[in-house]
């Protein structure tokens, strides 16, 4: 597989996590704006719900595709789908099932939100059509049709995106932006059925019991990991829905958000360089393996660093930007939840898978979870809905990080302070307070109202000067003092 190839792949991979955050922040500035704060939480904790059960629900079922359709002979990859189609189906009904049978009675009485019950009978038949379009990714990146994933990745999170600001203008409710997902989800599972049956080769045939055993079985140990995971990044707004009103819950929910910049360059980096550490390690080249995993790491730290700062001082404007005055009490929140980036820096998962020892993440993440729940409960009961992002942050830092070290050094022998580049990560931190720090003055001392011109001030101060002093790369300070030399 080509260099460009792979790539493709990997972008093609991380553009429906892009697009569908991007769809919930641009779709959630207009529906922020025009509902109540309660109309906007009884969305928000609706697709919750749904979103916290999606890992169980999949199981990493259409991760599988990836395994099992590159070596299948053509005639039989139409089957493998239609195995898997059958496995998603059937998981969709359970969750719908559920719901039919109260389960919305219970997530309304648990979230403190009776209007809840309503909606979620509304979202009954949305698992049965959302689920096996989970598929369609895997089985045409395996398939080699990158260009067709994007456009309809681009197409499908457009339509939504306008499907529920049109809904939530002219409804005014949160009927309308609910509903609208419900019907488009149904009317998207024909194109996404055409798109991946008209890719892959092979005969129709009934689903097969052994191959769906098989499937489930590479399936269920991923999936397991990956649902820990997923629960631990949604289990701050689970505690807040649950512990707080849906008032408070909706002024957390917009400031605990995560960038979709986040997303793109560590999931893109983790994918890209797995394989090759893989190849280093099994070689022998542990520390050709243990120099790629930290370039990746710094190479992040180049986006993620200065991100992080811009937004820290900058917090104030970008949300009310986003979702107007309103919600001005969501800016600590996002603060806070801003000081995860530093760990993101790192593809803890992507080194750990590569030296053989997945299950050691799935320890970690079951230990995690434990540990945030806990911590969580405790916290919000004594500090509000900002003890949820306060938890996870003291169990990112004090657990996880120190597990991943230790494991991973144990591994390498390198050392701690070889197995991430801390000097060089550092280096671009201190380079960048410089832009941070005018940003701030800006911030404070500028006689601007406007949260629109303080935002463009400050992108413009900040990247200016960054791509000014930086121009794609962190030069060295001897450097740095030679061009503003040469300024004056």
């Amino acid at each position: 597989m080509s260099t460009q190839s792979r790539t493709s792949k990997v972008l093609a991979l991380s553009m429906g996590k892009t697009l569908t955050t991007l769809v919930a922040i641009v779709s959630g500035m207009v529906v922020a704006r025009v509902l109540t704060k309660h109309d906007y939480a009884t969305i928000r904790q609706t697709m919750l719900a749904y979103q916290f059960a999606v890992p169980l629900l999949t199981l990493a079922l259409p991760t599988a595709l990836y395994y099992f359709l590159p070596g299948e002979k053509d005639h039989n990859k139409r089957g493998i789908l239609i195995d898997n189609l059958t496995l998603l189906s059937i998981m969709g009904a359970v969750f719908s099932i559920f719901l039919l049978a109260g389960g919305n009675k219970l997530l309304a009485w648990r979230f403190s939100n009776p209007d809840i019950e309503q909606t979620l009978f509304w979202m009954i038949p949305y698992p049965i059509f959302t689920l096996p379009a989970a598929l369609l990714g895997a089985a045409l990146v395996v398939q080699g049709k990158v260009n067709t994933l994007t456009i309809y990745n681009i197409l499908s999170g457009l339509l939504l995106t306008i499907s529920i600001i049109a809904a939530c203008i002219f409804t005014k409710s949160y009927s309308g932006p609910i509903l609208a997902q419900v019907v488009f989800a149904i009317a998207a599972l024909p194109v996404v059925l055409w798109l991946v049956f008209s890719s892959v080769p092979g005969k129709f045939r009934w689903p097969e019991m052994a191959s769906m055993k098989a499937i489930i079985k590479y399936s269920v140990p991923m999936g397991l990991a990956g649902m820990l995971g997923t629960i631990s990044l949604q289990l701050d707004k689970l505690i807040v829905s649950s512990m707080c009103t849906p008032e408070e819950f909706a002024v957390y929910a917009n400031g605990a958000i995560e960038i979709p910049l986040m997303g793109i360059v560590t999931g893109s980096i983790s994918v890209v360089i797995l394989a090759d550490m893989r190849k280093m390690i099994v070689a022998g080249k542990n520390d050709e393996a243990l120099a790629l995993f930290c370039k990746a790491a710094e190479k992040a730290a180049w986006i993620l660093v200065p991100a992080m700062l811009f937004l820290l001082v900058s917090g104030d404007s970008f949300i009310k930007v986003l979702f107007s005055e309103k919600y001005s009490g969501s800016v600590l929140p996002f603060r806070l939840y801003l000081l995860i980036l530093p760990v993101r820096i790192v593809s803890y998962a992507s080194i750990i898978m590569a030296i053989g020892k997945p299950r050691l993440i799935l320890y970690r993440s079951m230990i995690g979870l434990a540990l945030n729940i806990g911590l969580s409960i405790l916290l919000v009961k004594m500090l509000g809905y900002l003890g949820a992002i306060m938890a996870t942050l003291i169990v990112m830092y004090l657990w996880a990080v120190p597990y991943n070290l230790y494991f991973i050094n144990r591994h390498f022998q390198a050392g701690l302070y070889n197995v991430v580049p801390f000097g060089k990560i550092t280096k671009i931190l201190i380079f960048t307070l410089l832009p941070t720090g005018l940003i701030l003055l800006a911030e404070n001392f500028a006689q601007v109202s406007s949260p629109v011109l303080k935002l463009l001030i400050n992108t413009t101060i900040f990247f200016g000067i960054m791509m000014f002093f930086w121009n794609g790369k962190i030069y060295s300070f001897s450097t740095i003092f030679k061009r503003v030399r040469s300024v004056f």
